[in-house]
């Protein structure tokens, strides 16, 4: 029956942590520990794959120190489209928004580039998080027509400021634009896009159908790689030009040009302060062409991280949350925090594994549930065990009629109490026993029940006739002894008569 109570209890305290924990998951410090734990299993499985038809060209601090500040005429753009077509590119991006018009030769030379590769993929971007077009930065008319597409580049960071998920897709009522990353992997894998239906982006052709997992917001999550100078190829903006022209020349070029042959080619600016720095789970500083290549490197891959529905998350976080309601009985601390932690440990372990699978479960949440809900347990069950004990510890030394304490702790005390007397000279002692005179006709006359009550009014009136410091004890039937601690034999003759006539002039009331 004790049992039964406390695990009811038990289950009662875990059910409100654990819907505490839930309703504060999505909020603050909560949803920040929450994406800090994804961010720990990135970092815990450490490099994963990419994409090798997926190569960089950096347009970096020695490219601006060697052509001059940024921007460069589109010249130089134009160069490169040639460039990168004649070496076999499938397709090259410029991570560059040009929406404003240069001078006419440069744009001329740029749009000729464009009308003869038809490979080149441009951006735009949406002011703020509004995905009207007609406010969007998008590429000059005059390029458009020669364009292989277009598509938005807009990335918007977690509360943190760190960038896991990138919006795949943009509505304007029932319009829709590509994030180019999406419209680039469309076109290279000749995917159509199907819908968005139950979080997921399904892309299909004749003869395959590619299903994206999205977050409750529609947004993918991505998978990511390792650090930037670990992942993908690259290149140098002038080293290429220069591999270009010794080929032309029949020289050996100082750079592998096959990387470039039927690749995707991704032009940007690294330049420090002219590249728009990002923070990754995996880098503090990151750059922002390098979120495009590991989404696209993701989506032709098809290593996707599979986010289950919310509902698989909030049973995980009830089970662990309620594991402790039948581990913690606080009669074995020491093994329950055990089997606790090994719980804890279990989870983690499954998570990490399907984790490296591409299932990414809830990791910070459930673990702090379920702590949470031990730590809680726990100490209901230690104040639990505590009470007890100090009740069976009272049940074991009073008399249960009386309140007094038994003969036997008497008995245990006293026996203290001559030890520490024989040890210090001059430590005295004395003992009072009592009755009470014709109890048994009293008894007899007007029955056990007043005989009782007479017993507890006369306990109640010794206790209160000696000091705190002295022991009343029930001897057995009406009879009571009383310890008086370092009492001599006068102070205790003053003391029974002070008992006497308390007791002679107490009126018990019926």
């Amino acid at each position: 029956m004790r049992l039964t109570k406390s695990f009811s209890l038990n289950i009662i305290l875990a059910l409100v942590v654990v819907t505490l924990v839930l309703a504060l998951s999505q909020r603050g410090l909560l949803k920040r520990l929450e994406l800090t734990g994804l961010d720990f299993s990135f970092f815990l499985r450490g490099p994963a794959s990419y994409n090798p038809r997926i190569v960089v060209v950096e347009i970096t601090d020695s490219d601006v120190t060697g052509i001059g500040r940024w921007p460069w005429k589109r010249s130089w753009l134009a160069a490169m489209t040639k460039t990168l077509s004649d070496l076999g590119a499938k397709y090259t991006y410029f991570d560059i928004i040009l929406s404003e018009a240069s001078t006419e030769e440069d744009d001329a030379l740029l749009q000729e580039a464009l009308k003869v590769t038809k490979n080149v993929y441009l951006p735009f971007v949406f002011q703020e998080s509004s995905s009207e077009i007609k406010n969007a930065f998008l590429p000059l008319e005059r390029f458009s027509p020669y364009l292989k597409g277009t598509g938005a580049v807009n990335i918007y960071p977690d509360i943190d400021g760190t960038i896991r998920r990138i919006p795949l897709v943009f509505l304007e009522k029932e319009k829709t634009y590509p994030h180019i990353a999406l419209k680039i992997a469309m076109d290279y894998l000749s995917l159509k896009m199907e819908e968005t239906k139950d979080h997921s982006l399904l892309l299909s052709n004749s003869r395959e159908r590619i299903k994206i997992p999205l977050t409750e917001d529609d947004k993918m999550l991505i998978n990511w790689s390792g650090k930037w100078g670990d992942t993908f190829k690259h290149y140098r903006f002038l080293d290429v030009l220069a591999g270009y022209q010794d080929l032309i020349e029949n020289k050996k070029p100082k750079i592998n040009l096959n990387d470039f042959k039927d690749s995707i080619c991704l032009v940007a600016v690294t330049a420090i302060g002219l590249y728009d720095i990002k923070s990754i789970p995996l880098q503090p500083e990151y750059p922002g062409i390098g979120v495009v290549a590991t989404t696209l490197s993701n989506i032709l891959d098809k290593r996707l991280l599979y986010i289950p529905p919310t509902w698989i998350n909030i049973l995980i976080l009830y089970l662990l949350a309620l594991m402790p309601a039948f581990l913690i009985f606080g009669e074995k601390p020491l093994r329950e925090t055990f089997y606790v932690i090994l719980v804890g440990c279990v989870y983690f372990g499954i998570n990490f594994l399907l984790f490296k699978k591409g299932v990414v479960l809830n990791l910070s949440s459930p673990i702090l549930g379920l702590f949470t809900s031990y730590f809680t347990v726990e100490t209901y069950n230690f104040v639990r065990i505590s009470v007890e004990r100090k009740n069976f510890f009272k049940m074991s030394v009073t008399d249960g009629l009386t309140g007094l304490h038994n003969i036997s702790y008497f008995k245990m005390l006293l026996e203290i109490e001559i030890k520490l007397t024989k040890l210090e000279t001059g430590k005295k002692f004395s003992i009072i026993m009592c009755d009470i005179d014709h109890f048994k006709g009293f008894n007899d006359t007007y029955g056990h029940q007043v005989g009782d009550l007479v017993l507890k009014e006369v306990a109640n009136t010794l206790n209160h006739s000696v000091r705190s410091s002295d022991i009343v004890a029930r001897y057995g039937g009406e009879e009571m002894i009383i310890l008086l601690k370092g009492s001599s034999l006068d102070h205790a003759l003053s003391s029974a008569e002070k008992i006497k006539n308390n007791v002679e002039n107490y009126v018990i009331k019926n």
